[in-house]
């Protein structure tokens, strides 16, 4: 079992260090990273929290776009410094989601200087099932998640809630199924859903593609993002809130 968990940990480590190779070699010398491997142009740059990146920046409906610094993912926030700490607030974050548990919170607190400047809300997300693909199904049916996904959409539809930050402890599992759906509401395509859930594998983060497709192919049977939310009380209004307010015009990016 030891040589089975360090081989996978090995397989992590060089995956992370390909991605850095990939895009010291596509960008110049400058570098075209942040320090988990994530594009610089969605990395906050954090070198405690690699994962922390923008979810903006794809088409969405209507010919708009998702729009940038607007809505933001990442792993836990306990370790970063207080340079990180300011990152975050230059990035002008007002609004911190943690989606752990109140053990994982307990055990790994957000560090205090996040809360200088940014109002916290704690709305769990927690997943009990037999693998990792029957937990992204049940993200998408459990009673308990859908209150909190309600929550986390109804912080959204709030202008002055943005920008807006949210995480759990690996940054990929349950912040990938929040992003997942909220790109889904703005009309963000399957293939960038995707390709934006399978970043996390360049900060070193297991995720497989059959995982994300779980929760996507629940979404589309219950006929579409908004009969989904609808069916968990997430009215049109508030859906429409937070279209208004993540959706922009392509010459406003």
């Amino acid at each position: 079992m030891e040589t089975i968990v360090g081989d996978r940990r090995f397989l992590l480590v060089f995956k992370w260090c390909f991605w850095v190779l990939v895009c010291a070699a596509m960008m110049g010398p400058a570098g075209g990273c942040g320090p988990g491997g994530i594009p610089i142009e969605r990395s906050l740059n954090l070198k405690n929290a690699p994962n922390a990146r923008d979810t903006g920046g794809y088409p969405a409906m209507d010919g708009m776009i998702m729009g940038r610094k607007l809505l933001y993912r990442s792993g836990k926030l306990s370790e970063i410094t207080e340079t990180e700490c300011d990152v975050i607030q230059r990035a002008g974050i007002k609004t911190i989601i943690d989606l752990r548990s109140d053990g994982e919170r307990q055990s790994a607190p957000d560090v205090e200087c996040l809360f200088d400047f940014a109002e916290y809300k704690s709305l769990p997300i927690v997943v009990n099932a037999s693998s990792r693909k029957e937990a992204y199904k049940a993200f998408a049916l459990d009673a308990e998640i859908s209150a909190s996904i309600s929550a986390i959409l109804s912080i959204l539809a709030e202008r002055d809630n943005l920008p807006v930050i949210i995480h759990c402890s690996g940054g990929k599992d349950r912040v990938g199924g929040m992003s997942a759906l909220v790109q889904l509401l703005l009309g963000v395509n399957r293939d960038d859903i995707m390709a934006d859930y399978l970043l996390s594998r360049r900060a070193g983060k297991e995720v497989k593609a059959e995982w994300m497709q779980a929760a996507l192919e629940q979404v589309e049977d219950e006929g579409g993002i908004e009969v989904f939310l609808s069916n968990r009380g997430i009215g049109r209004d508030i859906q429409q809130a937070v279209r208004k307010n993540l959706i922009r015009d392509r010459t406003e990016e």
